[in-house]
C-alpha cells in the first residue's frame, strides 16, 4: 500500500492525519503544497479540483485507489480496513434504590369569575413617545380608538395666469 498526502504546513487537519497514520504504523509521502507549487497541480488533479488540504491518494495492494478529502477518523478507519479502537464506557455505579420524588402541595383552588366585557383603552405610557408608537400600531392593526384622518380637501383647479 502507498499513501501520498497533499499537505500544507499550518494545517491542522494535515498534522492530525500524519499523527493517526504514525498511530497505526503507516508509512507515507508527503508533499507540501509550500514547498513545490508543482504538488499544488498535481493535487488539483488527483483531487477532481478539491483546493483544501489534506488530500490524501492510498494506492492498495489489490489496484484500488482511494482519494480522501480532509480527515475524519472514522473515514480513514473504514477506507484503511481498520477497527475503530474501543473507547471503555464508564463504569455505572450499582443502581441504588429511587426514592420517590416529593409532590409540592396543591394551591388552594380560587373560584374563577369570567370578566365582564369592557372596551378596551390603550394604555397610556409616562413616554409619549411610547404613546405615539402605540397609537400607530393600533392604528395598523385596525383597532385604533382614534378617529380616522379625514382626506385632505382638493386644491380647486385655478388657471395659470403666465399661460
Amino acid at each position: 500500500m502507498k499513501i501520498t498526502i497533499y499537505t500544507i504546513t499550518d494545517c491542522q487537519f494535515s498534522k492530525q492525519e500524519k499523527e493517526y497514520l504514525t498511530s497505526h504504523q503507516l508509512p507515507f509521502d508527503e508533499k507540501n503544497l509550500e514547498t513545490n507549487r508543482e504538488f499544488l497541480t498535481e493535487m488539483l488533479a488527483v483531487s477532481n479540483n478539491f483546493a483544501g488540504t489534506p488530500v490524501t491518494k492510498i494506492d492498495k495492494d489489490d489496484g484500488q485507489i482511494a482519494v480522501l478529502r480532509g480527515f475524519t477518523k472514522e473515514e480513514f478507519d473504514k477506507v484503511l480496513g481498520l477497527t475503530p479502537q474501543a473507547v471503555p464506557e464508564p463504569v455505572k455505579p450499582a443502581s441504588e434504590p429511587t426514592l420517590p420524588t416529593p409532590t409540592p402541595p396543591a394551591e388552594p383552588s380560587v373560584p374563577q369569575t369570567q370578566p365582564t366585557e369592557q372596551p378596551t383603552q390603550p394604555q397610556q405610557s409616562p413616554d409619549p413617545m411610547a404613546n405615539v408608537l402605540n397609537n400607530l400600531a393600533q392604528q395598523a392593526s385596525g383597532t385604533s380608538p382614534l378617529p380616522a384622518t379625514p382626506p385632505a380637501p382638493a386644491m380647486p383647479n385655478i388657471p395659470d395666469p403666465k399661460l
